[in-house]
């Protein structure tokens, strides 16, 4: 330490002694306020990533267990595969179905 440093420590110490009760008072519940604000901000940095890392495991796993979403496609599917492989006979009388619109107006019955 040089002789700046010894000079100015001194003079730190100095003031700390000659401070009135008025001022340590004020400096005491500023630094009370201090630590307890530090305190809660702690806490709440803990509790926001342990909440989105709860909130992400729930998520992933109502997908993981939920077989009725990933079924719902795949069995869809297959019946698009039966209903378009199936022969449609529809389209092979399609003459029949023309004259029979055409002659609807004309039928009784």
């Amino acid at each position: 330490m040089n002789d700046f440093e010894r000079h100015m420590q001194s003079v730190l110490r100095r003031s700390e002694r000659d401070i009135d009760d008025d001022s340590a008072q004020l400096l005491a519940n500023a630094r009370r306020h201090a630590l307890n604000a530090t305190r809660k901000q702690r806490v709440a940095r803990f509790f926001v990533p342990a909440t989105s890392m709860a909130l992400a495991s729930i998520l992933a796993l109502v997908l993981v267990l939920s077989p009725d979403m990933q079924d719902n496609g795949k069995s869809q599917s297959k019946q698009e595969e039966a209903l378009l492989s199936e022969p449609i006979d529809l389209y092979e009388d399609m003459d029949f179905y023309y004259w029979l619109a055409r002659e609807d107006g004309n039928l009784k019955g």
